[in-house]
């Protein structure tokens, strides 16, 4: 499969199974060249009716929401991602519901009030009020979870802006055919939005990017969220930061021991706890069995492993997961002196460590693939030293099993940005917050009026 993001370009090949996809890799000529072509149509972007927009993309999701027409693309995302059909099936369905109708005019009332603010000036008690596209986006895009793509170009071209969007080379698929099916519906969508691919080691076209940008939106890791911090900071770039973020659970009271565990463990298998929304982490209080919870969520995770597989790529998908099993017991239950009991798979479907006290957090970066560490604790004051000392850079999403306000307002306060109930962490309702932030908001801005004024 041949990849055509643009012309003229040197081809990498990368294996993956059975598959192989080549991906054009831009130089720095390329990227002026559509720059400029974005640039020369701001003004184009700007004079589409948000409606239109709204449109494109209802169609564009009912599109994907059709088997017959998505069923090619889940097999090969598969593939790419190492996830089961049954996994990327069920998560496709639930990214693709985000841009329904009636899901957009939510997301839009709730972010920005007014879905004519975007059209028309708005009156107010002072005059009126617009919102303006800032121009030209950048996205820099992460390859962890494709949730991330139509997420982001949605919000791109409903906000009026034109629209350049740099792929990961570990999975340029999806935004390409998400791209070609915005294009089937309505082919002026190229006049607004360009998919591209460069060597992200090549610093000089993310410098050319940020400079001629009037925003970077930031969907990655730690690394390259802080070259795009410094490159926008240089450059007076508006940033939208969506880096490297870690979520967790805290299981403080408990009505239903099944129900929880069973939505506790489709929070962990869903985005093989690749999104920054999935838990790595559970917090659970030490007055309740917790033994039988880990037994439960175990339990739970095996009946999860038949409805959606777990995929391997190839043996290291294994033997990564069995390793950091086997270090994980001899570190704390060893050379800690700890008790440290196993719940898992006799393979690597899951695995469940419950542990005596707080993990060491170089230890939460192995909890990818439904790997998870369990972690009692006393007073909900250690949970919230914890989480300062070593997660507050990271924070995005919280899980909670409790009824606890004060402490709801005092881990908010540290930086979680989403509290949810166990079973709804990859949920992203119409309007919710993302990364204490509002994307429809933060890619555009407030214009206002005063010459009207009806006070005077």
């Amino acid at each position: 499969m041949s990849v055509d993001y643009m012309e003229k370009n040197i081809l990498v090949e990368k294996e993956v199974e059975d598959y192989k996809h080549e991906i054009l890799i831009s130089n720095e000529e390329d990227i002026k060249y559509k720059i400029k072509e974005l640039k020369e149509n701001k003004k184009k972007a700007h004079d589409i009716p948000i409606e239109k927009t709204i449109d494109i993309l209802d169609k564009c999701a009912k599109l994907w929401l059709n088997k017959e027409y998505s069923t090619k693309h889940i097999e090969m995302l598969s593939k790419i991602t190492n996830q089961s059909y049954e996994l990327v099936a069920y998560e496709l369905e639930g990214t693709m519901r985000m841009l329904l109708r009636e899901n957009i005019e939510k997301n839009i009332s709730e972010e920005i009030g007014d879905c004519k603010i975007m059209d028309e000036w708005v009156r107010t008690s002072y005059g009126k009020v617009h919102r303006q596209p800032r121009g030209l986006l950048f996205h820099n895009v992460s390859g962890n979870a494709f949730v991330v793509i139509p997420m982001s170009i949605s919000m791109g071209l409903l906000s009026k802006n034109c629209n350049l969007v740099k792929v990961s080379k570990d999975e340029p698929y999806f935004a390409y055919m998400f791209y070609k099916s915005l294009c089937e519906i309505d082919e002026s969508i190229k006049d607004r939005l360009s998919i591209v691919y460069f060597d992200s080691s090549n610093e000089n076209i993310y410098e050319t990017v940020v400079k001629e940008s009037d925003c970077t939106v930031h969907w990655g890791g730690e690394y390259s969220g802080k070259i795009m911090a410094e490159l926008c900071a240089k450059y007076g770039t508006h940033l939208i930061m969506h880096g490297a973020k870690i979520s967790f659970e805290v299981i403080d009271k408990v009505d239903d021991m099944n129900e929880v565990t069973k939505n506790v463990a489709r929070d962990v298998v869903l985005w093989e706890q690749k999104a920054c929304l999935s838990p790595r982490i559970i917090f659970i209080n030490k007055k309740l069995d917790t033994v039988n919870f880990a037994e439960k969520l175990a339990t739970s995770l095996n009946f999860l492993s038949e409805v959606f597989p777990k995929a391997y790529l190839n043996a290291w998908s294994s033997v990564k997961t069995i390793q950091d099993r086997q270090y994980c017991l001899l570190k704390y239950g060893i050379n800690k002196g700890q008790k440290v009991t196993l719940f898992s798979s006799f393979n690597a479907d899951y695995t469940v460590i419950l542990e005596e006290s707080l993990p060491d957090k170089e230890d939460i970066d192995r909890c990818f693939n439904r790997f998870v560490l369990i972690s009692p604790y006393e007073k909900k004051e250690d949970v919230l030293g914890y989480v300062e000392k070593n997660l507050k850079e990271y924070l995005q999403t919280m899980g909670y099993s409790g009824d606890d306000e004060k402490f709801i307002e005092e881990i908010t306060s540290i930086g979680v940005s989403i509290v949810t109930k166990p079973g709804d962490m990859s949920a992203h309702y119409p309007g919710t917050s993302h990364d204490g932030l509002h994307n429809l908001q933060e890619m555009t801005y407030v214009v206002s009026s005063q010459l009207d004024n009806p006070d005077e």
